[in-house]
């Protein structure tokens, strides 16, 4: 018979990893939809100028600027502002609440009582970093680099949400100074006065290199989560002791089956000596598990081990089992009560 636990149930990390791509690959395909039709009037726009310029190269009186200025205007520069600096601030403020759901969902592994929202921070991109490492005990480290370039992208954000999308902040230093000049002005997918230090983006694929970036950020920090924990700590061994735990664990389990298989090697013999040989076997595992029953007792108790605590269970029984309460500090059900 399959034992059912082999099919562990779904992670509610994996579901929510599976919700993000599904939106995000909502946005790509409304950011390329946009984008073409947007693309489209332009590349119209740019030939139906073109050609009026040729028919009036023999006329200097005429210039068909005039008639195509205000068109020129709306679909390049009017349409890409408000098509792709506000998808930016969505796709920012998206984000960050995914970022907050995941500290939640982890907060509800009950591992700490601290939440997301209890540390300091100007916003929740700040907070959830503080949160994966020192609370959830994630290693951000692998996501130094995506968050250098996210930490960019936030500021480019908040000079489009905060500062009309200039990158002025302070007007007593030059404009060749300021923080984002150099980053926008290498960057050919945004449209970048030098002078004023207003911008904004022109190109989709900023936008998708945030999406990108959204995506590698969030599913390691989900892959890490969405690992099932064990935390076994006490005050005496303040570190995780979860892979020790394991190893002793196993060796018992591994005893108690010697123990079995000597039962069984001791049916099938015949000859005079198999009951002492087997009584001798089955006490000498028995003494040997209790060093690892004892290390074990003494930390779920938060207590010191000895290596004459398995003495006290051999030699002493249930007196030593007394003796081990008392050196660990377990109160029985009755003192507990008192």
């Amino acid at each position: 018979m399959v034992d059912r636990r082999k099919f562990k149930g779904t992670s509610i990390f994996r579901v929510f990893k599976n919700l993000i791509e599904l939106e995000l690959r909502e946005i790509e395909d409304y950011l390329n939809e946009i984008s073409t039709d947007l693309a489209d009037k332009q590349q119209r726009l740019d030939e139906d100028y073109k050609n009026a310029n040729a028919q009036v190269q023999d006329d200097p009186e005429f210039d068909p600027h005039f008639f195509f200025e205000d068109d020129l205007h709306k679909y390049f520069k009017v349409f890409p502002v408000y098509t792709f600096n506000p998808l930016l601030l969505t796709l920012y403020g998206q984000f960050e609440t995914w970022l907050k759901k995941l500290c939640d969902l982890d907060h509800r592994k009950g591992f700490s009582k601290v939440k997301v929202s209890d540390l300091a921070g100007s916003n929740y991109i700040e907070k959830s970093r503080k949160y994966m490492e020192l609370i959830a005990e994630v290693s951000v480290s692998a996501t130094d680099k995506n968050w250098i370039r996210i930490t960019e992208i936030q500021k480019i954000r908040n000079c489009i949400a905060h500062n009309n999308s200039n990158i002025v902040k302070n007007r007593q230093i030059a404009i060749e100074k300021q923080e984002l000049y150099n980053i926008l002005l290498n960057d050919s997918r945004f449209n970048f006065n030098k002078e004023r230090g207003d911008f904004y983006i022109k190109d989709k694929e900023f936008l998708f290199e945030v999406i990108n970036l959204m995506k590698l950020y969030l599913f390691d920090l989900i892959e890490q989560l969405q690992i099932r924990k064990v935390i076994a700590k006490n005050t005496t061994m303040p570190f995780d002791n979860a892979i020790w735990g394991q190893e002793k664990t196993e060796t018992l389990l591994k005893q108690v089956i010697s123990s079995l298989d000597l039962f069984d090697k001791n049916e099938i013999r015949t000859d005079e000596s198999k009951d002492t040989d087997l009584k001798a076997s089955i006490r000498g595992t028995f003494e040997s598990m209790t060093f690892n029953l004892t290390k074990l007792y003494s930390f779920f108790s938060s207590g010191k081990w000895d290596v004459v605590d398995q003495k006290y269970i051999v030699d002493e029984r249930e007196n030593g089992l007394k003796k081990l309460k008392g050196i660990y500090g377990i109160k029985d059900e009755k003192q507990q009560a008192t």
